[in-house]
């Protein structure tokens, strides 16, 4: 039987404030910065895609005595987006509350519970869409040996380039739409990788003590925006603490740890902005305070049940939106 709720669900300014520090503390997650923000006031609807053909041609011409310019336009194409409500719950016993020693922790426990399942499901559904072969218009493979068409030499070897590789993706991208790539995602095997790849240690050992950190790789690989997708999730079934105290734990990457993507994502976009990934937040939803993904943490009062409950909420789209403005990177670490 279901228990009915009493009292009003109200948005929490200071929990859902505090979600979004959360959100943007935690640099393993990437959904949030592989991806452009877009508020939208709708659940679905349509946006722009401009065709850059009509943009990138030479047109223009002396104008004769008495005559009209060169008349040019452009065409514009039409997708759609979708945006789906996340929600959850998490509910505080009278009995708890009493009996912690730190009462608002529990609090601030509830909106991080709460925010890192959201987290989690976002970094799935990007990972899912678009971190995986057949999305994009170019997918390039490692090899151990002998590289050919859409292939490079495994980065797993020390005579590889990954300063040229990127570059040569870049350039391919660059050539094909005008637009420079500017986010770069790592997987975690990766980046610990080019932490000791020969071409980034030579690179820095007579100009600086420092470590080869993730501004570092930026720089190095001339990319204003470089995640690495560390985040984890548990895939096990919960159980009993009678059964297992953990819970039950089996942890995996959310993301390849052995891939990569390079694209580029407008860092201010609008309904018209070039973008490879665009996140369509429905920030109208709920009124209020709201997060990179349309979300906002409410909390309520179950006279009832005598509890209080913390709802966190978000709604959002995930879409590609140009084959063209990225590349995936698999099988970055390839061995004979």
């Amino acid at each position: 039987m279901k228990k009915s709720i009493s009292g009003d669900t109200n948005p929490d300014a200071y929990l859902t404030d505090y979600s979004f520090q959360i959100l943007q503390a935690d640099g393993v997650f990437v959904a949030g910065a592989a991806s452009a923000r877009i508020p939208v006031t709708q659940e679905a609807g349509k946006f722009n895609v401009y065709p850059p053909g009509y943009f990138w041609r030479d047109e223009a011409a002396v104008r004769p005595l008495g005559g009209r310019p060169v008349q040019v336009a452009y065409g514009v194409q039409s997708d759609t987006y979708s945006a789906e409500e996340w929600a959850l719950e998490h509910v505080i016993d009278d009995r708890t509350r009493q009996n912690s020693r730190i009462q608002g922790r529990l609090d601030e426990n509830a909106t991080r519970l709460l925010t890192s399942k959201q987290m989690i499901r976002a970094d799935r559904i990007w990972a899912t869409s678009f971190f995986k072969t057949g999305v994009w218009g170019m997918t390039v493979t490692g090899v151990a040996a002998a590289p050919s068409t859409d292939q490079f030499l495994s980065w797993a070897d020390d005579a590889s380039s990954p300063l040229s590789d990127i570059e040569d993706w870049k350039e391919r991208i660059r050539a094909g739409t005008g637009m420079e790539p500017n986010t770069l995602v790592l997987g975690s095997n990766v980046r610990k990788r080019l932490k000791n790849h020969p071409e980034f240690v030579d690179r820095i050992k007579y100009t600086s003590s420092a470590s080869i950190t993730n501004a570092v790789m930026a720089a190095m690989f001339e990319v204003e925006n470089l995640r690495v997708a560390r985040a984890l999730y548990n895939t096990a079934e919960e159980v009993a603490p009678s059964v297992d105290p953990t819970g039950g734990e089996t942890f995996s990457y959310i993301v390849n740890p052995n891939a990569m993507w390079l694209g580029y994502i407008d860092p201010a976009p609008t309904l018209d902005s070039p973008t490879a990934i665009a996140t369509f937040a429905w920030d109208s939803l709920v009124p209020g305070q709201t997060n990179d993904f349309g979300g906002v943490i409410s909390r309520g009062r179950d006279g009832r049940a005598y509890s209080d409950y913390f709802h966190s909420r978000q709604a959002f789209g995930m879409k590609k939106v140009s084959d063209d403005l990225a590349v995936f990177i698999t099988d970055v670490l390839a061995v004979a």
